[in-house]
């Protein structure tokens, strides 16, 4: 795989693939690449999981190609049924107005200040900020758990764990949500997701009601700790 492949890749408009270290390859290509038995990255030479995820923003930039050649005009804005986009969201935590109608009230993301996708592994540096040109930095606080997301800390409004149990964890909140977390500042016991009843008024129940199990959220941190990447904590 090479330069040669990726762009004939885009040109056949084919599926890029994203490895944990940010190198994209033709979907197409790293599966024969992979069925040779080579499990590390044809450009860095990292090791990388035998399955990986989509480039979501190679398929959103392949899909309004394909728009542009049918409309004929070249140039195509896709619209979006109640989608407010990033650069005119609000800085702070909002509620839309068709959260309102309904009498919800929950909180919309403000603006999303850096440019790292949500399945970025490790420290958010200053390449993907543009509004500071600092990155974050370890010990930097926010507000509101929301603002973690806003800085691509930690992307989830409320689960615990951000990853993809094919792919890997990308980060974790500290919340003591669980009897058996434990958090000593240099070293932590994490409980991990799932286990607890939720139902009806029981969201912030700490007892176990069952096993938990190396599925969805959990198998992604698994993956990561074995595969070594990564992962952001957030306190």
């Amino acid at each position: 795989m090479n330069e040669y492949h990726l762009q004939h890749a885009f040109n056949a408009r084919r599926k890029f693939s994203v490895t944990p270290c940010g190198h994209n390859f033709c979907l197409k290509c790293f599966e024969k690449w992979v069925a040779q038995g080579k499990l590390t990255c044809a450009n860095c030479r990292q090791s990388i999981p035998s399955t990986l995820r989509i480039n979501s923003n190679h398929v959103g930039s392949i899909r309004i190609a394909k728009a542009s050649q049918r409309s004929g005009s070249g140039e195509y804005l896709p619209q979006l049924a109640h989608r407010i986009r990033n650069q005119d969201r609000p800085d702070k935590a909002f509620t839309t107005e068709r959260a309102k109608k309904p009498g919800k009230a929950n909180a919309s993301s403000g603006r999303i200040f850096v440019t790292s996708a949500p399945d970025h592994f490790g420290p958010i540096t200053a390449e993907y900020d543009p509004e500071k040109n600092k990155g974050v930095a370890v010990g930097e606080t926010w507000g509101h758990r929301i603002e973690c997301r806003q800085w691509g800390i930690h992307r989830p409004m409320v689960s615990g764990i951000s990853g993809q149990c094919k792919y890997g964890a990308q980060s974790v909140v500290l919340s003591g949500g669980y009897i058996d977390d434990e958090d000593h500042g240099e070293w932590f016991i994490y409980t991990g997701s799932g286990g607890k009843d939720l139902s009806r008024n029981k969201r912030t129940n700490k007892q176990h009601s069952k096993d938990q199990t190396f599925t969805k959220l959990n198998q992604s941190l698994r993956l990561s700790c074995l595969n070594g990447y990564p992962v952001r904590v957030v306190r």
